[in-house]
């Protein structure tokens, strides 16, 4: 197998000292004459008779290939020389190379007419070639359609095979075992049973359900099993696929099967065991499939993760420009009472690549997401001018009437990252999502300087994910309801502490009429202030950190009581 990763610039003279056969195999990838390849995936090119297998440019960090490596000196992986495999990392090539192909089928599942995947890569699943050269992806893909269309047969031999397990065998009970007479009549505490015969079909379904659920650990495809059989555990199977014990099992009991459905499974069984002892051996399959434009794989990934499917209309801006993500949660700004879920919403905004650049967030990514923000806001305030639409928000709340306060809109840019830790002694972490947030000055878009409450101050939060995290959930989990909301809940606490970093915030209640208040002071204070609900009975006030005088604050408000507060998670 060979390996390349997306845009990478390679050294050419090192990489056709590496592998001069895959200088021209190289050389069609690339465009725009650049040294780079456009695109993601794995495929098998009959010219060099091997397969080729193009990793997204998130696994090179730290100046190398999985943060140790030079690209150009890991090209060749049935090279025994070569550093993957004296390492063991070349395990971790081939399970990324089925998490991403199961990632690319899902984002062409859910998003039918896009034009990043191939159809026909899609389609033509299952390969067209002879049994010997399938691919292993192919037979574990084979095995999950076998399992889903024959249902019925499974339950059938179940049935079947337990039938008259339990019948009295009374020809052995009256020789074998004495009973006790009562009045002449023969009674027997104990009976034998009829012998079962060994069942070949149980024990191929028995193993063919073991794989199935060595397949659901190891590779999380989405596998139900409703049969009541006692299943070989996951890591027995991983021993008999290490010790080749599987195809030895499968061709002392070849000759035990009848029906064309048995004999069929028998080959996919044998095919799997086949192709996964000598991927052991490091005998690597032929994959293939290729994708361009892998961020925006990326992006469904972190939408299925954190967004909204029910908000997808709002991502389409009128200016042209498309949200990658949104949702509706609580407001930063609000008066929730825990105990009654109440409060004011708002829509969270967020921006995603699957890669962490070298440079900080700025130019143009800065722009675009600020600009996400704006167009959100005002299509809420056009909806919030018209009285007929107004009952339409809901609990939506981004401009009060009174003080002509804006409400707080979140805004976040998410990076897939891979580090050391993710990735290290030849195993990669697919679980823990180790989210980290960027302890950097976050960027900040302001008009008035000093108001936080004015419809053009923003604060971007920036985040790293793990990138193998994204992969299996968005494979795996999906709609994880708990990753969702733990994630969700995450960036909603971090932005309120970072604006309880930057602020000061007061609760102002008037002593007298509410509305006139706020028309006394509300030339010195607009942008400042800010109501968070029609029935409440006090005002918020912000001020930036270091701006502001508690006790002149207080004496220029002689007309309310003044008390220290901050956001609340």
């Amino acid at each position: 197998m060979r390996l390349l990763f997306e845009e990478y610039e390679y050294d050419l003279q090192c990489l056709q000292k590496a592998d001069s056969e895959i200088i021209p195999v190289f050389n069609d990838l690339k465009e725009n004459g650049g040294n780079g390849i456009p695109c993601v995936g794995y495929f098998f090119c009959p010219d060099i008779e091997d397969s080729v297998f193009i990793l997204p440019k998130v696994f090179i960090f730290n100046g190398g290939a999985f943060g140790k490596y030079a690209p150009e000196d890991i090209v060749n992986l049935d090279d025994n020389d070569n550093p993957l495999r004296t390492d063991g990392y070349d395990k971790i090539v081939f399970s990324l190379s089925t998490w991403l192909y199961q990632a690319i089928a899902r984002y062409s599942k859910r998003h039918p007419h896009n034009e990043i995947v191939k159809d026909e890569m899609i389609q033509n699943v299952i390969s067209k070639k002879d049994e010997s050269s399938e691919t292993f992806l192919d037979v574990i893909l084979s095995l999950l359609r076998f399992n889903k269309e024959h249902r019925e047969m499974f339950t059938f031999v179940s049935i079947i095979g337990s039938c008259g397990n339990n019948n009295i065998n009374w020809g052995k009970t009256i020789s074998k075992v004495r009973p006790i007479m009562l009045n002449g009549v023969p009674f027997y505490a104990e009976f034998r049973n009829k012998d079962k015969s060994l069942n070949h079909d149980e024990d191929i379904i028995v193993l063919f359900y073991s794989v199935l659920g060595y397949l659901r650990e190891t590779y999380r495809f989405p596998i139900k099993s409703d049969l009541n059989y006692a299943t070989i555990k996951p890591h027995e199977i991983e021993s008999m696929i290490d010790s080749g014990k599987g195809t030895r099992l499968l061709r002392s009991i070849r000759r035990k099967y009848y029906t064309d459905e048995l004999i069929a499974l028998w080959k996919l069984l044998y095919a799997f065991f086949d192709k996964a002892e000598r991927i052991a051996n490091h005998h690597y399959p032929e994959e293939k499939l290729k994708v361009d434009c892998f961020n925006t794989v990326f992006e469904d990934m972190i939408d299925v993760l954190i967004g909204d499917d029910i908000f997808s209309d709002l991502k389409n801006n009128k200016d042209g420009k498309r949200i990658d993500h949104i949702y509706k949660d609580y407001s930063l700004v609000n008066a929730r009472d825990h105990s009654l879920e109440k409060g004011s919403s708002i829509y969270f905004i967020g921006d995603s690549k699957y890669y962490k650049e070298d440079t900080d967030i700025a130019g143009t990514s800065l722009g675009k997401q600020f600009t996400y923000a704006k167009n959100i806001i005002q299509l809420n305030i056009d909806i919030f001018n018209d009285p007929k639409r107004r009952s339409s928000l809901g609990d939506l709340r981004y401009r009060d009437d009174l003080t002509e306060g804006y409400n707080i809109t979140p805004n976040f840019f998410i990076r897939g990252d891979i580090t050391s830790d993710d990735i290290k002694d030849g195993k990669a972490n697919y679980t823990e999502p180790n989210l980290i947030q960027d302890r950097k000055e976050p960027p900040k878009n302001i008009h008035f300087k000093n108001r936080l409450f004015d419809r053009d101050t923003l604060i971007l939060q920036t985040y790293d994910i793990n990138f193998l995290f994204v992969l299996a959930s968005y494979v795996s989990l999906g709609y994880d309801h708990v990753s969702k909301e733990s994630i969700r809940e995450r960036f909603r606490n971090d932005l309120i502490d970072t604006f309880n970093g930057k602020y000061d915030f007061y609760k102002v209640t008037p002593l007298g009429n509410i509305n006139e208040f706020v028309k006394i002071h509300f030339k010195e204070y607009i942008g400042k202030m800010y109501r968070d609900s029609d029935e409440s009975e006090f005002i918020w006030f912000a001020f930036e950190k270091g701006t502001i005088d508690l006790d002149k604050f207080r004496s220029e408000l002689p007309d309310a009581n003044v008390e220290t507060a901050s956001l609340t998670k």
